[in-house]
Parts: C-alpha cells; sequence; structure tokens
C-alpha cells in the first residue's frame, strides 16, 4: 500500500485531481463565468479582432467612395469636350489676333493713301503642285475684283489677280515668272524690276534686274514698287535685297531678294480694286 501512494500513477492522478479543484475554483471566482482558457484565449485574440473590426469599416466607407467604370467614362467624356471646347476657343482666338494685325497694316496703309480701294478676302486654297505658291481667295467678280488687282498683305505686295469666277479669285505671287513688277531701291533710288524662275522660286527669293554696272545697292536695302506701268500702285514693300551679281557678259548688274512676306505662311490678304493712275481704272 505504501508503494501505491509513493507510485508514479497516484502522483498523476492527484496531478489531475488538484487541476479540476482550481478550474472549479477559478470558475466560481470569474466575474463573466467564463473559463481561463476562454478568458486566455479572449485575451490574446482581442487585438486581432480590434484590427478586423478597424477594417472593416475602412472598407465600408471605401465602397461608398467607389463609382463604376461608366460613371468614369462619363467624367472622362465630359472632360474631353471641354478640352475640345477651349481648343476651339483658343484657334479663334489666336484667328481674331492675327486678323487684328492684318488690319492694323491695312489701316496704317489706307492712311497713307486715301484714294485705295480695298477688297478683304481670305486664302481659302493653295495649289501644292504650283512651286510659285498660287492660291485662291474667297472674293471674286461679284465684288468688284479683276485680273491684275494687287494683292497685298499690310504694306508688303504679294501678288496680282491671275484668274476671276463670281465668288472667288486665283492669286498668282511675286514668285511666278509670269508676274513683273516695275521697282526701286529706297536708299538709292535705282530702278529696276523684278524677275522670277523656278531655281529662285525653290529657294524663296526673286530677282531684281536692270541694275547699273557699278550699282551702289548693298544687301539690306529695301525694294518697294515704282508705280510705272499702272499695275502696282507706288511704295508698296517688295522685299529685301539679299546678294548682288555683277554679269561679266553684261553690262548690268542683278540682286536677289527675299519677299517682305511668305505667301505661304499668310491666310488674309487685301486686294487694291482702284487706286489714282490704275491702269484701266474701273
Amino acid at each position: 500500500m505504501r508503494g501505491f501512494f509513493s507510485g508514479t500513477k497516484f502522483k498523476i492522478i492527484l496531478c489531475v485531481l488538484l487541476s479540476l479543484i482550481l478550474g472549479i475554483f477559478v470558475a466560481a471566482v470569474s466575474s463573466d463565468g467564463t473559463s481561463p482558457v476562454t478568458s486566455f484565449a479572449g485575451r490574446i485574440f482581442a487585438p486581432l479582432d480590434s484590427l478586423s473590426q478597424t477594417a472593416a469599416k475602412k472598407l465600408s466607407r471605401f465602397g461608398v467612395r467607389f463609382k463604376s467604370s461608366s460613371e468614369y467614362m462619363e467624367e472622362i467624356s465630359s472632360l474631353q469636350n471641354e478640352l475640345e471646347s477651349c481648343r476651339s476657343e483658343l484657334t479663334d482666338y489666336y484667328d481674331t489676333l492675327h486678323r487684328l494685325k492684318s488690319y492694323e497694316a491695312f489701316l496704317e496703309i489706307k492712311s497713307d493713301n486715301p484714294d485705295f480701294t480695298f477688297e478683304p478676302a481670305a486664302v481659302i486654297l493653295r495649289d501644292s503642285g504650283d512651286i510659285y505658291g498660287s492660291f485662291t481667295i474667297d472674293k471674286g467678280k461679284n465684288d468688284g475684283i479683276e485680273v491684275n488687282d494687287p494683292v497685298i498683305y499690310g504694306k508688303y505686295l504679294i501678288g496680282c489677280v491671275k484668274e476671276v469666277l463670281p465668288t472667288t479669285a486665283v492669286v498668282r505671287t511675286l514668285s511666278d515668272p509670269k508676274v513683273s513688277v516695275s521697282a526701286y531701291e529706297i536708299r538709292t533710288r535705282e530702278d529696276c524690276y523684278t524677275e522670277s524662275d523656278t531655281a529662285l522660286a525653290k529657294a524663296g527669293l526673286i530677282r531684281i534686274s536692270g541694275l547699273s554696272r557699278s550699282t551702289p545697292i548693298v544687301p539690306g536695302g529695301i525694294v518697294c514698287t515704282s508705280g510705272t506701268g499702272g499695275i502696282f500702285p507706288k511704295d508698296l514693300i517688295i522685299g529685301t535685297v539679299a546678294e548682288i551679281f555683277n554679269d561679266e557678259t553684261a553690262v548690268s548688274s542683278y540682286a536677289s531678294v527675299t519677299p517682305g512676306v511668305k505667301s505661304g505662311d499668310i491666310t488674309d490678304v487685301f486686294v487694291i480694286t482702284y487706286f489714282n493712275g490704275q491702269s484701266g481704272a474701273k
């Protein structure tokens, strides 16, 4: 018998009984009636429970803010429409600004030449196959425009009308070999006339010929219309002298000239339908 109380089996049974008694005691004094194991587990997992509740609240708020793809597409479409509207307004602004500059130059030449009669016109078509840069304007016979009427941009001569229809007209530029203008250089007052050819047109130049062999004209000189012949009025600017050439086989010199305005850059012009001294005045 003594051997039983001192044996291993007795010790195990005693430990189990003591554990049961301790569990019953703790459960009895616990305020919420939960077992120690449950209470211990609750303390371990409490932070995880709090974290999960916080995450659930955030996901709930996210769900309120979430938008469907169709709503985003509507917003994108609205923004694109606003962008197109802004682009259109900006285009109109620059177009108006360009026209104002053109009219400012027109008013200046009009005040210097009260006898001039003008017809404003817009460039509506360019002949891409014409290396001389001819173009079509939106005014014609119905607006009093006739063949050979001078076409200007501000104080600068662009060319002349070569063909007229009731509501449109085709303009030849100074680069066209068929256009020749009586001219002079303003510093030296030396007379000359304009010419052109394919090579000059491709280089964006025209030529003034008939200069004296020892011409005092130098690069940078300004060439204007002389008014001789009655096709073009006097003192319209043709361009600026680029280079002087002496022809060893002739008694005269010539010079290349850069036109004052590139015809390919303009969108608006004025046609001079009348001026004092015009050949075949209307």
